[in-house]
């Protein structure tokens, strides 16, 4: 068990090291420096009116937590994801809220049941996840996602440990329909 759980998150960081090929185009700093630039060399007085980015406004997300994943592209969810898995420590703590599709492992050893909510990268090449269990001070086992439901939770980043090894998760996490 504990076997394969490792030789998956192996399989994840070759799959994430493989999706992050060389990319050639501009990036938004790139293309405003230049803008910057080229103002300048106008010597022409441009006054700036105090807009508010519709795009900043959506990237706000939920203000009940503290790292709202459904927000993002999923360029970027996949890589806070990848961050949370190499840095675990980092995140403990804090209110994490992502959509993704229910993913169910059960280990026949100890008939343990494991929840998961696995999100793609951009190509659609490339998934990663975090263990998920619900608030069972609201929730029953039947109130569980069934595997490949689409999904959205919330709840708190944390690390345990079985045996020897750590894993990670997101406790307390509740349903958002």
């Amino acid at each position: 068990m504990k076997k394969i759980i490792l030789l998956g998150i192996i399989l994840q960081a070759l799959c994430f090291i493989a999706c992050s090929g060389a990319d050639n185009s501009k990036s938004a700093s790139d293309v405003e420096e230049n803008q910057v630039v080229e103002e300048a060399a106008d010597d022409t007085p441009v006054e700036e009116e105090p807009e508010e980015d519709p795009a900043e406004e959506e990237l706000k997300g939920d203000p009940s937590v503290d790292i709202d994943l459904t927000v993002l592209s999923a360029t970027f969810v996949y890589s806070e994801v990848y961050n949370m898995v190499m840095e675990p420590e980092v995140y403990i703590g804090e209110k994490v809220k992502m959509e993704g599709t229910c993913s169910i492992y059960t280990d026949e050893k100890t008939g343990k049941v494991y929840y998961a909510c696995i999100i793609k990268d951009a190509t659609q090449c490339c998934a990663q996840g975090l263990e998920f269990t619900l608030d069972e001070e609201k929730y029953t086992q039947e109130d569980y996602p069934k595997e490949g439901d689409f999904i959205t939770i919330s709840g708190t980043f944390d690390t345990y440990s079985e045996g020897a090894n750590k894993y990670l998760t997101v406790r307390d996490s509740e349903l958002i329909l």
